[in-house]
């Protein structure tokens, strides 16, 4: 999986098609495509901090690929709603890597991708199962190369004194 991932990371980069959105950016549009619109729940599917998707949605927001709507059921909570900008670049970028995979897999047999489909689909239910029972990361949890490092404590030097 992490060398599918990185992969796809080069191929987006490197065919230039993500534009000025990161891949975790394009994860998150993903994302709410296939319908996670609650800011918890892309938390724990990307694995970083509601505070992290705080900062990535602004972003996309601000950019115009997102919008916070209220929840229909429950008017106190927020959803993610693509808009046509998320929609198209979110597509564009799957049909690319879809595209370029598909080919890879043009000269296997009808029973080969027939028997990858039955390992895929048993990895996502294993991997859904997974994310079900794994908590969300602590506050300040995992790091994210989108997000600057907090600030440390500045120390002085060894030896010097400090005024009271």
């Amino acid at each position: 999986m992490s060398r599918l991932h990185r992969w796809a990371a080069a191929s987006v980069q490197a065919n230039q098609l993500s534009g000025e959105l990161s891949l975790r950016q394009l994860t998150m549009l993903y994302a709410i495509r296939q319908g996670i619109s609650s800011p918890g729940l892309l938390a724990r599917r990307l694995l970083v901090t509601p505070a992290v998707i705080t900062g990535l949605l602004d972003r996309l927001e601000r950019q115009g690929y997102v919008r916070r709507e209220p929840e229909p059921d429950d008017r106190r909570r927020l959803r993610m709603v693509l808009t046509e900008a998320g929609l198209e670049v979110s597509q564009q970028v799957q049909q690319a890597v879809t595209g370029d995979l598909a080919a890879q897999f043009a000269s296997a047999s009808p029973t080969e991708l027939k028997e990858l489909g039955r390992a895929l689909d048993l990895m996502e239910r294993a991997l859904g199962a997974l994310e079900q029972r794994t908590p969300s990361p602590p506050e300040g949890g995992l790091e994210d190369e989108e997000v600057r490092p907090a600030r440390r404590k500045r120390v002085p030097p060894a030896g010097s004194r400090q005024k009271k």
